[in-house]
């Protein structure tokens, strides 16, 4: 019988792989998306799948200041977010000019 500790960090391991696995799928979404709203949208969830994997990582290394680290990233990808949009809005209205 595998210890508790064992299981964890089986699982941890396997949260970190397909994390990556869909951020890469989020990607080819960003490239290949046929609207920009997708390329937004598809840039938002890396983003939070990032959030998510550092936090993984924060648990399998055991260091709390990657905490830190998660929260700025959500706010610069926040951010991020909010200009890439804007810049389609602007972008829109000015062709409808």
């Amino acid at each position: 019988m595998p210890s508790v500790e064992t299981l964890r960090s089986f699982l941890l391991t396997g949260s970190v792989v397909f994390l990556s696995a869909t951020i890469f799928f989020c990607l080819m979404r960003a490239a290949l998306g046929p609207r920009y709203s997708d390329r937004i949208i598809a840039a938002n969830i890396i983003g939070t799948k990032i959030i998510l994997l550092i936090a993984v990582l924060s648990l399998i290394i055991g260091e709390g200041y990657l905490a830190d680290i998660c929260l700025i990233y959500a706010v610069i990808s926040f951010l991020s977010v909010v200009v890439l949009a804007r810049s389609v809005i602007e972008r829109k209205e000015g062709s409808e000019e």
